[in-house]
């Protein structure tokens, strides 16, 4: 065992269980509300344990096209049912297309994943995307992103809290800068971008 997969098992432990206590307080707060929003909130903390899961398995050497499937198709899917949490907030009839918006972008992931074999994992971290997944994926991250972004500015102008809602910006913006910097190497960046923004974003939503 190299020194790199070392620090790839420790930070990616750290990151599942702390995505699993993460995924327990949202479960806490849709039990007590029982709402739609915090329904797909806490769905998209289960793919982030799920996709922690992957990470320690990949730190461990455990990569196969199936693993890598599951991984690429969690990750998109996480930031896309975070964004259907957050656009409960706006009339019902904009609602209902982001539902079939969402349903189709999900297909066109499915469709490139099967489309090839692929292996995410490089020195135990998922950073080798396919051209063909990364586009795909994009069809539902990026306005998945920006619909999360609106909705908080949009909180912060007419009525929410300004901090928390400061806060779901600050975990996004987070996330997104962690996925950089571990595709430039620095591969720590990516659990503690994990921790950190989806940390934010919990607390900015609590």
């Amino acid at each position: 065992m190299n020194g790199v997969q070392f620090e790839a098992i420790i930070w990616s432990l750290i990151t599942f269980i702390l995505s699993l206590g993460l995924t327990f307080l949202a479960w806490r707060k849709y039990d007590r509300s029982k709402s739609k929003m915090w329904l797909f909130w806490f769905l998209g903390f289960v793919l982030f344990s799920v996709g922690t899961l992957c990470q320690v398995l990949f730190a461990f050497g455990i990569s196969n096209y199936p693993l890598s499937a599951i991984y690429v198709f969690v990750v998109a899917e996480l930031v896309l049912i975070l964004s259907l949490g957050s656009i409960q907030q706006i009339p019902q009839k904009f609602v209902k297309l982001y539902y079939v918006y969402s349903v189709v972008a999900s297909i066109i992931i499915v469709i490139a994943i099967l489309a090839q074999s692929f292996n995410v994992v490089e020195d135990y971290l998922p950073m080798n995307y396919p051209p063909l997944v990364v586009s795909a994926s994009s069809v539902a991250t990026i306005p998945g992103t920006g619909v999360i972004l609106f909705l908080a500015a949009r909180a912060i102008l007419f009525k929410a809290n300004p901090l928390k809602m400061g806060m779901v910006i600050l975990g996004i913006v987070i996330l997104a800068f962690g996925g950089m910097l571990a595709a430039s190497g620095f591969y720590i960046a990516l659990y503690i971008s994990e921790i950190v923004g989806m940390s934010l974003f919990l607390y900015g939503i609590y």
